[in-house]
């Protein structure tokens, strides 16, 4: 069995870091460019991978999947290939734009949306096989409609973890489509803001269905919303600021395996900061994705304690999630 199923996608990132952002019809000089695998599903699964936990990925891998030695690369990571679904057309870019010594971005994305939904419309089975052959299922950026036709039937008797990211302004009534069937919502505060503006609610609190919300504040930390108590977790500082794509999703994949592992909801988020604060220090999502050593080493040294032992047991935790 797997511990995480990561739904999302597989992508060459193309990074280029600037000192300020162009106003239109303006050119500014790339101080940096890097070519990098990327994707959040992809980022996910390579991450809990190195954390040390069985990840597998569903996707829809395009022609030129092998010719970037995208497959060599998740096949060394240890990154379970059987959800990846062959195309005849090309794999997603990106192209990130990141200023400086800051947080701030700007991306573009280009994708084959209508041949890449066929295809996970054809392996809705699969999906379910491997789905329900897994401990957490977690679901990115990525086909909304697909997500939501997999999770409204009820076969898939995984936990399930959601974070829409940027889809939740693009398609965000494909977003909240999909809340009611989660059990842990992933959102940063912008995301959180709309969320909240879609359902027409006034507080977090209000969402029905997730059982845990976690919402990051960037340099602020994160909060976890669970059981009726509020964890205000602080942001593990970095080495370095390099560039931050990718680090919403290596706290995700810290996160979860953390619970795996049998840690409480408050030290599963100071976990997953740790491993955040790695992802950072370097260009592209899975550059400096750090082993469960290296975040034992540094949490010790920014939390000034001794790195705890598990307070609880996953099926501890699988059970307030599912009940």
């Amino acid at each position: 069995m797997l511990d995480v199923l990561a739904f999302g996608s597989v992508v060459i990132d193309n990074v280029l870091v600037v000192r300020k952002f162009p106003a239109v019809n303006e050119t500014v000089q790339v101080d940096k460019y890097r070519y990098t695998y990327g994707g959040a599903g992809a980022n996910v699964a390579v991450a809990a991978a190195r954390l040390g936990a069985k990840s597998g990925i569903f996707a829809v891998a395009g022609s030129d999947f092998k010719k970037t030695n995208y497959e060599k690369h998740l096949e060394k990571e240890g990154v379970d290939r059987r959800g990846l679904i062959p195309a005849d057309f090309l794999m997603p870019r990106s192209f990130i734009v990141s200023k400086e010594s800051s947080d701030d971005q700007i991306l573009y994305y280009y994708e084959n949306r209508k041949g890449t939904a066929k295809k996970l419309f054809e392996n809705m089975e699969l999906a379910l096989r491997l789905g329900n052959g897994s401990q957490v299922c977690h679901f990115s950026t990525g086909h909304f409609e697909f997500y939501y036709r997999l999770l409204k039937g009820g076969r898939l008797k995984s936990v399930v973890s959601f974070d829409p990211g940027q889809e939740t302004f693009n398609y965000p009534y494909r977003v909240v489509r999909i809340i009611p069937y989660v059990h842990m919502l992933f959102m940063n505060n912008h995301e959180a803001k709309r969320i909240k503006e879609l359902l027409k609610i006034k507080s977090l609190r209000q969402i029905e269905g997730p059982k845990l919300l976690c919402v990051s504040l960037g340099a602020q930390g994160s909060v976890i919303l669970f059981k009726g108590e509020v964890y205000r977790i602080p942001a593990v500082r970095p080495s370095r600021l390099i560039d931050p794509t990718g680090a919403g999703d290596s706290h995700r994949a810290g996160f979860i395996v953390a619970l795996l592992k049998g840690y409480d909801v408050k030290t599963a988020g100071r976990i997953a900061s740790t491993v955040a604060s790695f992802t950072i220090e370097a260009e592209g999502a899975q550059t400096s994705l750090p082993t469960w050593e290296k975040v034992v080493r540094r949490y010790e040294h920014f939390f000034k304690e001794k790195f705890p032992q598990p307070q609880t047991s996953w099926e501890e935790t699988k059970r307030e999630l599912l009940s």
